[in-house]
């Protein structure tokens, strides 16, 4: 399903403001990787224990030039994927959500203007262990009238075409990514894609916890279904938004 609608204003937290633009091709050579997150993530599961992948690092100077210099020329889009366990290549995608935006820059502070969203349930056609769906809350029951992925992917991938990608703990989502496609007999989109969590990291130091959640809570972000694939694409873009107003403000 998809939503189209305006400009997501100024928000409040540890930072303030958010925000961008209108051009479809961008420069991806520095402010963000081919297919990898900006900056290696790892956040916390509902237990408390850490999820496999490097730890995330705060950006560099020359990465927040470049990173300003590229969001109000794109079309960024912020996604998560629902899982059945932690390992790519064990596990599998039970949902996936994805919310589109541009970015632009207005009376010094950067805005969001809505492109749309993409979400659906997937059926992994495996069980869900029990552990996990009380995380998320989705179970056989749910995806078992839901396309597979491979089903899915057309879709999705031409919702993300050309765009760069956004993600807290991006490795994560982009491991699940490239080996849902590699299942599939699909190529691995070359999408570029920023970490949130590097991000986060880079408008906000010394936080106890960058795991989507809590920066929710700092950041006075809602959420309304928290470990649903469309809920947390939208959260992870407003904190995106949010974090790259509390950096330009100390530039």
């Amino acid at each position: 399903m998809s939503r189209s609608g305006g400009p997501y204003g100024a928000g409040h937290g540890p930072g303030e403001r958010r925000g961008y633009s209108t051009n479809r091709g961008y420069d991806s050579s520095r402010s963000a990787t081919n297919n990898r997150g900006f900056g290696e993530g790892r956040t916390l599961t509902e237990s408390g224990q850490p999820e496999r992948g490097p730890r995330a690092t705060r950006l560099t100077e020359d990465d927040v030039d470049a990173l300003f210099a590229t969001i109000g020329k794109v079309r960024l889009v912020a996604f998560d994927f629902e899982t059945t366990g932690l390992s790519a290549k064990a596990d599998r995608i039970v949902e996936i959500g994805a919310a589109a935006f541009r970015m632009e820059e207005r009376d010094g502070a950067w805005v969001a203007i809505d492109e749309g969203s993409y979400e659906t349930l997937i059926n992994p056609r495996r069980p869900i262990p029990a552990v996990v769906s009380a995380i998320h809350g989705i179970d056989d029951l749910a995806v078992s009238s839901a396309p597979t992925f491979a089903q899915a992917a057309p879709e999705f991938l031409k919702f993300i075409e050309g765009s760069i990608l956004v993600a807290h703990n991006a490795p994560f989502d982009l491991g699940f990514l490239e080996a849902e496609t590699t299942r599939a007999g699909l190529e691995n989109p070359p999408n570029p894609a920023y970490d949130t969590i590097s991000i986060a990291k880079t408008a906000v130091t010394g936080l106890p916890s960058y795991s989507l959640k809590s920066l929710a809570a700092s950041f006075s972000i809602a959420q309304t279904a928290a470990h649903r694939g469309g809920d947390d694409a939208r959260v992870c873009m407003e904190l995106f938004i949010r974090c790259i107003n509390l950096i330009n403000t100390s530039r």
